[in-house]
């Protein structure tokens, strides 16, 4: 059967569909199928207005809202699981997962979009939402897995939300903000600009994305998270969404950084039936090898660093910094592949014996031999892993990486020259 390329949506509660609305309009005019599977009618938040709801027809109310706010993004399907609002940790996670996993393996989405790792904020909601989604995006391509959901669906990759940083620095007042939440005060987590995957410039379907806020008036709170910023970053910000790629089977390619179907086909297998192999977990060894190089990387970016600050004359200099900045390229890419992989990338202990080594080398030759030797180590090690990948995506992985330790090869032979 040809599915046509699917953008599925999980989210929580009825309004956090906001977040990605410019985008799922965006796709919608372009012919792509949307659907928004909401976990709960959102029963149980606060109300900020007065003659809108009471407690017993807030779920109503708020029905009625994500309804209003669908037709206006131009959502295709909504799908409801009546999931308790404020209770979705504590449901049984294997039923929960399950119904997940029915609703992949009968939407057939190219694209899943859900909640980060951290929430964004550290609702118990969205943090569930995040681990039951994750884990079906693997289960529901694993015909073993399930088997009384439907046939096997693997989508071809999961995103999540994501907030820049350089929003936080730039209104310190977003910072500070905390979501009240049953007593206690939440804040928002902004992602390193460098590490965001995917900017989707949607300037054009801004408008739409506002009137579908305005449907959701039961949670129009006058000190949101927005009210703190000023209005030319608030609209900075809304018209481009950002994410980060969680997970993949097909990999984005090479320069895609705003489009999250790049890549894609609706062709009739398209991210397709598997039997398995490919939605396979990555193994404990490819992890490993992941979370090693990261820490040599951060290692040697931090001697690179040190280098610098003795004052080298100034083709040694450029050097450094040249090899300073491939070596954030590498850090990016490989801390990509461990979030893609299901394993955090952000505390990784730095190398210490490394970063002993290039402390030892005092003399501007003894560093580059010193540069040379890691970097040409690297790339041996780099072939290796692409020789013994289990999937396509881990070779591209490793391939990707040998071209830039390449690159910085070339560059220190270079200054030797």
């Amino acid at each position: 059967m040809n599915t046509p390329l699917t953008i599925l949506a999980v989210f929580a509660h009825p309004d956090d569909e906001i977040g990605v609305g410019s985008t799922l309009t965006r796709y919608g005019e372009a012919g792509v199928r949307t659907v928004l599977v909401c976990a709960t009618r959102g029963e149980a938040a606060t109300i900020y207005c007065n003659d809108c709801a009471t407690a017993e027809t807030l779920a109503q109310v708020r029905t009625g809202e994500l309804e209003c706010a669908c037709r206006h993004l131009g959502i295709s399907e909504l799908r409801w699981l009546d999931w308790p609002d404020g209770g979705v940790a504590g449901l049984p996670r294997d039923e929960a997962v399950r119904q997940i996993v029915q609703q992949i393996r009968d939407i057939r989405p190219h694209v899943i979009i859900t909640h980060p790792e951290n929430g964004l904020y550290p609702h118990p909601d969205h943090l569930a939402v995040w681990e039951i989604t994750r884990t079906a995006f693997t289960a529901a391509a694993d015909p073993a897995a399930y088997p009384e959901a439907g046939p096997a669906w693997a989508a071809a990759r999961l995103f999540t939300r994501a907030i820049a940083q350089s929003y936080f620095d730039a209104a310190p007042g977003l910072k500070e903000f905390r979501v009240k939440l049953n007593g206690q005060e939440l804040p928002f987590y902004g992602t390193p600009d460098d590490q965001i995957d995917i900017t989707m410039h949607v300037a054009p379907w801004v408008a739409r994305r506002m009137a579908a806020w305005e449907c959701h008036r039961s949670q129009h709170n006058p000190q949101s998270f927005t009210s703190t910023m000023p209005e030319s970053l608030r609209e900075m910000m809304v018209a481009n969404e950002q994410y980060l790629l969680a997970a993949a089977r097909i990999p984005l390619p090479d320069g895609a950084t705003d489009d999250l179907l790049a890549g894609l086909s609706a062709a009739e297998t398209g991210a397709g039936e598997t039997d398995g192999a490919a939605a396979a977990e990555p193994s404990q060894e490819y992890v490993v090898a992941l979370i090693v190089e990261l820490a040599a990387g951060k290692t040697l970016t931090e001697v690179l660093q040190a280098y610098l600050r003795t004052s080298p004359e100034p083709k040694q200099a450029q050097l450094y910094r040249q090899l300073g900045e491939s070596t954030q390229e590498v850090i990016y890419r490989l801390a990509r592949a461990l979030r893609v992989a299901g394993e955090p990338a952000g505390v990784i202990e730095p190398d210490v014996k490394l970063r002993q080594r290039g402390q030892r080398q005092q003399s501007g030759p003894e560093r580059s031999a010193f540069l040379r030797n890691v970097i040409e180590s690297a790339i041996a090690r780099f072939r290796v892993q692409a020789r013994h990948a289990a999937t396509p995506y881990q070779q591209a992985v490793w391939e990707e990486l040998i071209a830039l330790m390449q690159e910085q090869a070339a560059a220190v032979a270079a200054f030797a020259g």
